[in-house]
């Protein structure tokens, strides 16, 4: 009964040793997939990577600009540059089609009222808020005008605590209105 006891206690002990020997897939390892990612959407799309942010408005079709914090944006239309600029705590009515970075790209969309009834609202540079990200801020605050469109592109560092943690970096397509 000892001996049946002591080979069991010994097989426990290696396969705990075996498990433990295991490969993991590291933090390390899921930043490093993510910006494999990210350059391979890049390069399937045609998109070109500036990094002094362009002067002309609408920003040249699949330019993107890539901001100090990593976030890249391509303004599509800036819209009446002659009204208001946005301003810290405007709220900004927020319409967007969400999808992965993989090839076969997953979608959620929100840009229409069919699509949701209501659409995100938060306010700008209000980060206590849970219905925005850090990405999304940011690139309102390059957008700045009201109806302004744009695509963007947020690793997750900018996204949202799920995005975050999951290490999953999205494409959106935005549109959005400024309510003072």
């Amino acid at each position: 009964m000892k001996l049946l006891f002591k080979i069991s206690l010994v097989v426990f002990a290696v396969g705990v040793f075996f498990a433990s020997c295991i490969d993991e897939v590291t933090y390390g390892d899921q930043l490093k997939d993510e910006k494999n990612l990210i350059a391979d959407f890049i390069s399937r799309n045609n998109i070109t990577v500036v990094e002094t942010e362009p002067n002309a408005v609408p920003y040249p079709e699949n330019v993107y600009y890539k901001t100090p914090s990593g976030l890249y944006i391509n303004i599509v239309d800036a819209c009446d540059t002659s009204t208001d600029s946005l301003e810290v705590n405007d709220e900004v009515i927020f319409r967007y089609i969400k999808y992965t970075l993989d090839a076969k790209a997953d979608t959620s969309t929100y840009l229409t009222t069919i699509d949701s009834r209501e659409p995100i609202s938060f306010y700008y540079y209000d980060f206590t808020q849970e219905q925005s990200c850090k990405g999304w801020h940011e690139a309102v605050s390059y957008m700045k005008y009201n109806n302004a469109r744009a695509k963007i592109i947020v690793y997750s560092k900018l996204g949202f605590k799920f995005d975050q943690e999951a290490v999953i970096p999205y494409g959106y397509d935005i549109y959005l209105k400024i309510r003072k």
